[in-house]
């Protein structure tokens, strides 16, 4: 009996932790869709960091014929690694979207015309502000095509609590667009905490 009640202690404990919501960093206006998902990710497990994502969503980013479709941001909010580079960066993009667009050796498309959807194609160059990039990506969410999304990457440290912040602002607009000024809204409230 003494072993049961502390087995049922543990799993409560271990269930209450696990549930635990990580506290936002982030600050939008009303509106934006928000989520918080700690590491490992469930849908790219393979991306080793420690800490969470938080997510921000403009408005209409579900909706494919608002210019605001499939823009949104996140934050990787980890525990210090080496910095970013190109090549972690397209490593860790196509694992992330390979994952959540549930691509893999065997995923077939929805379409008949697609007989096997290829894997995330992703690129990304240094620029003076972090790194910007480019993606052609399989759809899985709203329209069952490839899309290409345009990536603004910037990365902070803070020495005092040992965080990474990693800031991807993602839109199918090209950079010189005006959607591009809706990520000035959403503000990082707490990269040194």
């Amino acid at each position: 009996m003494k072993h049961t009640t502390l087995l049922i202690l543990f799993i409560i404990t271990s269930l209450f932790l696990s549930a635990q919501e990580e506290e936002s960093v982030l600050s939008a206006p009303e509106g934006w869709k928000s989520e918080i998902i700690p590491f490992p990710l469930g849908f790219a497990q393979e991306i080793e960091f420690n800490g969470f994502e938080e997510l921000r969503f403009a408005p209409q980013w579900t909706d494919s014929t608002s210019l605001q479709f499939w823009t949104y941001m996140f934050v990787w909010y980890i525990e210090t690694g080496p910095a970013m580079t190109e090549q972690i960066l397209t490593e860790n993009f196509n694992l992330y979207y390979d994952g959540l667009m549930g691509v893999d050796e065997s995923q077939k498309s929805e379409d008949p015309k697609v007989t096997k959807l290829d894997k995330t194609q992703c690129s990304f160059v240094q620029t003076d502000d972090g790194f910007s990039g480019n993606m052609r990506v399989w759809d899985r969410f709203f329209t069952k095509k490839y899309i290409s999304l345009n990536i603004k990457v910037s990365e902070t440290f803070c020495p005092s609590s040992n965080k990474q912040v990693v800031r991807c602002d993602i839109s199918p607009q090209s950079f010189d667009h005006k959607v591009w000024k809706l990520f000035e809204q959403v503000i990082l409230i707490k990269p040194c905490n």
